[in-house]
């Protein structure tokens, strides 16, 4: 396998550091019985997915490991090769060769690889823009669209080429861009259920969704741990807590691909956005994340790590810098930490037009529909390449990425060695996802259009809803009584595009109704029909249901000096801005005067430091973003369904704490965890 060198020493060096003396050891060889370098050498307590120690074989193929236990295994693993599993024997120090069989798998990409020309290695290595299938002189490897744009008809071309062309979408809480579709809550909210089973089931929910829709490759799960509220992709990532994060993250992919890629209905995950996208400095949005490499393997890389034992085909590189390197162009850590160390064998891809982002770490860029916003320079394909780049994302430079590719591996500067080992990772992925045996994908779910939106996911969805809602007080309104009279009201009451959040029907969401989506206003028609009244004054209880608008990346990021009580509710994508709670306390204050009880419900894809809100307010429950099934949220609210939702991240009390996390001794309003129940 090919690699640059920069960054292994590190990394052994690193992986070593714990070891202070050898308590066993062994060589790692290959059937033929010479040395296989750089194996990654774990010892594990199965079932879990997170290993307690590792290592990487030397040029010798030896390796030494302290601390491994009876109950534990040795498990050896290498691109190419079948993993080795033993299990630890007490006493015993040497287990001499540990012998590694090559992958069958990687015979049939041998034969495959055999017929293609360099032309067609390099198009297999490029992600267009959909409709587009044609990479220069050859068949591209995939194609995409962002947010909005979905192609219904695009896989009639792309799945009866030779090797298929898979099709890409941020499918990150549901085949969003489709009508009519299952949206799930945002992951903060899976978060807030400490659910794996349910997770999972929602991972396959959406795979079945996609293969109804004709898409075969999904840009998700991330499995970022953020860290700072004022990031406005917080609600991307499933919580603070790294353990919580690797354990849903995992079960999402499992969901979508299977037990190591065992299900009929398996599509290809992406894992994103490798690595430190939620620890950037000030919470910004493709900023530097400045980090040790103890917090790097301690914090941020278990998440990859579990979800890579279940087998995720695909990692997605990320925009942000790790100590002023762009993680584009991070040769230590896409090639010496993720393929080598991790051993991951499956492709990593870039983010839209990420290799170019590389050229001005920071920058974010005009994605307007049309607008053409750089091209694929030499340089950056070079670097990004080398450093283990696989495939480029390139929607609007394809045609540059292709010709300066074919120069760059003609002189020499990217080697043909490098990049057929992108194309041979390219290609497992897709033999181990079904798509070279199956080229027009499972019939059992594949054009199945009743599966979207179907009354079983819907179902699933509203059960997430109901599982993700978190009570922070309740002064005894809640439960409410579907006797009582209930003036439900605020912004987000009666609006489906709102709840939703972004990657709905857009990049940035919509402020527009979610065709099939259940509002929560409708939701409380539904759970306690005729509870709910025109106005406050015939009201006892008012449920005000407020929150942020849709926003994605950098968009949501909060810049300024001043985070307390203040929400995003400025609904031009070009001049975002975060608003006082002031009148939205006053207006509370108002109607307790008049002898109303007032619930808040707040729909948030972050906690906020909105302290005075909360202190307002008689009970308060967050939401989150929860999607399509508003009524989930009124099953709670009515004691139909207990709450049993707890916080994903530690909820601050005031924007000076900001970042706040667990562990790190700083107290906020409401630890990690915290959640009342009735």
């Amino acid at each position: 396998m090919f690699f640059p060198k920069i960054g292994i020493s590190a990394i052994v060096t690193l992986a070593v550091a714990t070891v202070t003396q050898a308590g066993i050891k062994g060589a790692i060889v290959d059937e033929s019985g010479n040395p296989v370098h750089n194996a990654a050498v774990t010892i594990r307590t199965l079932p879990n997915l997170v290993a307690n120690a590792r290592v990487l074989s030397n040029d010798k193929g030896a390796f030494n490991l302290n601390n491994a236990k009876k109950g534990q295994s040795i498990v050896v693993r290498k691109a190419g090769f079948l993993p080795e599993t033993l299990s630890v024997v007490p006493a015993q120090k040497d287990y001499g060769n540990i012998t590694l069989k090559r992958d069958p798998i990687e015979n049939r990409i041998d034969s495959i690889m055999a017929k293609m020309t360099i032309d067609d290695i390099i198009a297999q290595m490029t992600q267009a823009k959909a409709p587009a299938v044609k990479c220069g002189n050859s068949i591209c490897g995939s194609a995409l669209e962002g947010g909005g744009a979905y192609t219904a008809d695009f896989y009639a071309n792309a799945w009866k080429q030779k090797i298929p062309v898979i099709y890409g979408k941020d499918n990150v809480h549901g085949v969003a861009d489709v009508k009519n579709a299952t949206i799930f809550p945002h992951n903060i909210g899976l978060g807030a259920t400490r659910d794996s089973a349910l997770v999972r089931k929602i991972g396959q929910a959406v795979a079945e969704e996609m293969w109804a829709a004709h898409i075969d490759l999904n840009f998700a799960p991330a499995v970022t741990v953020p860290q700072d509220e004022r990031w406005g992709r917080v609600y991307e990532g499933f919580s603070e807590n790294t353990e919580l994060v690797a354990s849903l993250g995992a079960a999402f992919v499992r969901g979508q691909q299977g037990d190591h890629n065992d299900a009929e209905w398996r599509v290809i995950t992406t894992l994103k956005h490798f690595i430190g996208d939620g620890a950037t400095d000030k919470g910004y949005d493709r900023g530097n994340a400045t980090i040790t490499a103890k917090q790097l393997h301690k914090k941020y890389l278990p998440p990859y790590e579990a979800s890579i034992e279940q087998g995720a085909l695909s990692v997605m590189a990320s925009f942000n810098q790790v100590n002023g390197i762009h993680q584009h162009v991070d040769s230590a850590l896409l090639t010496g930490v993720l393929k080598t160390e991790l051993a991951f064998d499956g492709y990593v891809i870039a983010d839209w037009e990420g290799i170019e982002s590389s050229t001005t770490p920071g920058a974010a860029g005009d994605y307007s529909p049309g607008l053409v916003t750089g091209i694929s320079s030499k340089d950056a394909i070079k670097n990004s390449i080398n450093a283990g780049l696989d495939m480029a994302m390139v929607p609007q430079s394809a045609e540059a990425f292709v010709s300066n590719m074919k120069e760059l591996v003609a002189s020499g500067a990217i080697s043909e060695e490098r990049v057929k080992d992108a194309c041979r990772r390219i290609l497992r992925a897709k033999i181990r996802a079904g798509r070279i045996d199956n080229p027009n994908g499972p019939a059992a779910y594949v054009g199945i259009t009743k599966n979207i939106g179907s009354a079983e996911h819907r179902q699933l969805a509203r059960e997430a809803v109901q599982k993700s809602l978190v009570v922070l007080k309740n002064k005894k309104v809640l439960p409410l009584a579907t006797t009582d009279k209930i003036f439900v009201t605020g912004s987000h009451a009666n609006n489906t595009g709102l709840q939703c959040g972004a990657w709905t029907l857009g990049w940035q969401g919509t402020m527009e109704e979610v065709p099939g989506a259940t509002s929560i206003q409708a939701g409380f028609d539904e759970v306690a029909k005729g509870a709910r009244v025109a106005t406050a004054e015939e009201a006892g209880t008012i449920v005000y249901i407020i929150g942020e608008v849709p926003y994605a990346e950098w968009f949501g990021d909060y810049r300024g000096n001043d985070f307390n009580n203040k929400i995003i509710t400025k609904k031009e994508r070009t001049d975002m801005s975060f608003n006082s709670t002031d009148n939205d306390i006053a207006q509370i204050k108002d109607w307790q005067k008049a002898g109303h009880k007032v619930a808040v419900v707040l729909i948030t894809g972050r906690p906020l430091p909105i302290t005075s809100l909360i202190n307002a307010a008689d009970a308060f429950v967050v939401a989150w973003l929860p999607g399509s099934e508003g009524a989930g949220v009124a099953d709670v609210l009515f004691g139909k369904v207990k709450p049993t939702g707890k916080l994903p991240h530690t909820w601050p009390k005031d924007a000076k704490q900001i970042p706040i996390n667990v562990g790190d001794g700083k107290k906020g309003l409401f630890p990690y965890g915290f959640g009342l129940t009735y």
